[in-house]
C-alpha cells in the first residue's frame, strides 16, 4: 500500500518567502525502514505520535528528539529512518535559503546531520509541539504552526536582499557547476558568494547546484516523466547518461534502476522534493 503525505499550502504572505508548503503524514499503523536521501532544502518534523523516530546509521541506532530535521547532505549516507507503531508526523518545508531567518545560525553548521531542534537551540520547539496537540484539525494546527513562526520570524530576522537575488538569478541561470562565469557575469566575489551560500543554504554554491540538478532530475524519475534514460540526462544539463548515473549514485548510493526498482526511500512515499 502506497501511503500518502498530504501538502498544505502556505498562508501568511511573509512566511511565503521562506517557506515552500506544509505537510502531513498520518497512518494508524507503520513499520517504515526508509532510506534518507540529501534533499535540496531542510524539513523540520513535528512527531505529534508517542511512536518514537530512530535514525539508523550504519547498523547504530539513535532516538531521535520529537521535532527535528536534517541539514542538507552532500552525499548520501547509509542512514534510514525507522519507526513501528501510528504515525501522526507534520512538517514544513522550507525553500533552500528559507530556514537560516528562524535560527539565526549558519545553515552549514548542520551539514550532512540529522539533528534535533533542541539540539540547535530552537527551545521553542517542544512548547510548539505541546501546543499542536491540543488540537486534532490539521487547519488549527497549521493556524498555530504559523503564528509561532511569524512570532519567531519578526524576532530574528536577519535576511540579506541581497544573497536573495543572487539566489534568485543562480536559479534562473541554471548553471551546472560554472560558478566562476556566473560570478563574473555579476560581479560577485566566489568566496564572498560561497561564504553566503554556506550561511544561507548550508552547502557551497557548486554543491547546490549539482544538488538541485539531481532532485530535478530525480522528480522527472519518480514521475516517470522521460522516454529514455539518456534523454532525462541531457534534459537536466549532464554531459551524458554515466556523468548522470555517476550524481545519481553520489546523492542514492545506487543506480537510477535499482533505486526505483527497490522503492524504500522516503521520498518515493509523496515525492517529497
Amino acid at each position: 500500500m502506497q501511503h500518502e503525505i498530504k501538502k498544505y499550502p502556505v498562508k501568511h504572505p511573509i512566511l511565503k518567502k521562506h517557506i515552500k508548503f506544509y505537510w502531513s503524514f498520518q497512518v494508524d499503523q507503520l513499520e517504515m525502514n526508509h532510506k534518507l536521501i540529501p534533499q535540496r532544502n531542510i524539513n523540520l518534523r513535528f512527531n505529534l505520535s508517542e511512536t518514537p523516530h530512530f535514525l539508523s546509521i550504519n547498523g547504530n541506532q539513535h532516538l531521535l528528539e520529537k521535532v527535528y530535521f536534517s541539514g542538507i547532505h552532500d552525499h548520501f549516507t547509509n542512514a534510514q529512518l525507522k519507526l513501528s507503531g501510528s504515525v501522526d508526523t507534520l512538517g514544513i518545508c522550507f525553500y533552500p535559503e528559507g530556514f537560516y531567518p528562524f535560527l539565526k545560525i549558519p545553515v552549514s553548521e548542520f551539514k550532512n546531520q540529522l539533528l534535533g531542534a533542541g539540539e540547535v537551540g530552537y527551545k521553542l520547539s517542544n512548547s510548539i509541539r505541546e501546543h499542536l496537540m491540543t488540537v486534532n484539525d490539521i487547519n488549527l494546527q497549521l493556524e498555530i504552526l504559523e503564528s509561532e513562526l511569524l512570532n519567531l520570524l519578526i524576532h530574528n530576522n536577519d535576511f540579506s536582499e541581497n544573497f536573495d537575488k543572487i539566489f534568485s538569478e543562480l536559479k534562473k541561470s541554471e548553471t551546472s557547476g560554472n560558478i566562476s562565469d556566473f560570478c563574473k557575469k555579476h560581479n560577485i566575489c566566489l568566496r564572498k558568494l560561497e561564504r553566503m551560500f554556506n550561511k544561507y543554504v548550508g552547502v557551497s554554491a557548486n554543491t547546490y547546484c549539482t544538488l538541485n540538478r539531481f532532485h530535478n532530475s530525480l522528480n522527472s524519475l519518480l514521475y516517470n516523466d522521460f522516454s529514455k534514460l539518456s534523454d532525462l540526462a541531457y534534459d537536466n544539463g549532464y554531459f551524458d547518461q554515466m556523468h548522470f548515473i555517476k550524481d545519481f549514485k553520489r546523492f542514492t548510493g545506487n543506480t537510477p534502476k535499482s533505486f526505483v526498482n527497490q522503492s524504500n526511500s522516503i521520498l518515493q512515499i509523496g515525492k517529497l522534493t
